[in-house]
């Protein structure tokens, strides 16, 4: 049967994860591992996963991270590691998945059953040995779990047909706790990367040059929304708004956007095949080109957002 290796990093979660640790206990397809590196927090935390890994303590496993590195390094070293272990202790009669999980959410008990399909049906496609990533929809609710929106991608207003390399370098769309990848895509990361803006972005961006990725159109997730999310799901009326009134920040977000191009050329640029290699440089040159030129390759490459608003609000500081 193939494993599924989910990969939790937390830091301060008591508030929600026993929750979420039991709605991935309770997931419908058996053959699961949760492997949790903590980031160093001085609430209950560690004593709750303690006890879940007392519980079940032939599928969980609790690494205490020395030093605070952030959600995004966490994920990518839990994802780097059991990458390894699991090319050196293959999984008995099936593969291996990885899966991130955040501390704060809620799996629905078929998440992991209905996105390993779908992963299979892309491997029957492209091969299993081709790097993938499935992700799917999740439903947005609040810190009580009451309903905010039915589609994180219907509140979003993202176009998810434009799964691209150039879109992607300028925009991500994958949500890290819907996703799952292969070991083919999981193997690419050797090195961690300092300019990554989020781990789940890194991976589409290695599964767009590299393989193939798969959107499956059911909530899979109760995404929840709270003070204290790394990232989260705002409305896209607020969303507008918000980039209408910081043209400065919305700078600085691109500028984060190259260098984290830049150093995906660094670490990937001499392996990757000939057509993304060659996206890749014509991203990396927008910035060196004159106002025009700039906004006219942008338009001609796909180097653009989700929708009308957000690519006038991307043309106007780009």
């Amino acid at each position: 049967m193939d494993k599924i290796v989910i990969l939790m990093a937390t830091f301060q979660g008591e508030k929600y994860l026993e929750e979420q640790l039991r709605s991935i206990t309770e997931q419908d397809y058996p053959d699961w591992e949760l492997i949790v590196r903590d980031d160093g927090s001085s609430d209950r935390t560690l004593l709750l996963l303690s006890a879940y890994a007392n519980r079940y303590p032939n599928r969980i496993t609790i690494r205490r991270g020395e030093e605070n590195i952030g959600g995004t390094r966490n994920f990518l070293m839990l994802l780097r590691d059991a990458a390894v272990r699991a090319e050196n202790h293959p999984a008995a009669g099936g593969r291996t998945y990885f899966m991130f999980s955040d501390q704060d959410d809620h799996w629905h008990p078929d998440k992991l059953r209905l996105t390993l399909s779908r992963m299979k049906q892309l491997e029957a496609r492209y091969g299993a040995d081709v790097p993938a990533l499935v992700f799917t929809d999740a439903r947005v609710v609040d810190e009580g779990m009451k309903e905010l929106a039915p589609s994180f991608y219907g509140l979003q207003h993202f176009i998810l047909k434009k799964r691209t390399l150039p879109h992607l370098l300028m925009e991500n769309m994958v949500i890290g706790c819907t996703s799952m990848m292969n070991a083919a895509l999981a193997g690419l990361v050797e090195r961690l990367p300092e300019h990554a803006r989020y781990h789940d972005w890194w991976m589409a961006l290695l599964a767009a040059a590299f393989g193939h990725t798969s959107y499956l159109p059911v909530a899979t997730t109760d995404y929840r929304q709270h003070g204290n999310n790394v990232v989260g799901a705002v409305g896209f009326c607020r969303y507008v708004r918000q980039r209408a009134l910081s043209l400065f920040g919305q700078r600085k977000t691109l500028r984060a956007n190259y260098r984290q191009a830049e150093e995906f050329c660094e670490m990937y640029g001499k392996r990757l095949p000939e057509h993304p290699a060659k996206q890749l440089a014509a991203f990396l040159a927008l910035p060196d080109e004159n106002l025009i030129a700039r906004r006219v390759h942008a338009l001609r490459g796909g180097y653009l957002k989700s929708g009308l608003l957000r690519n006038i609000g991307l043309f106007m500081i780009l």
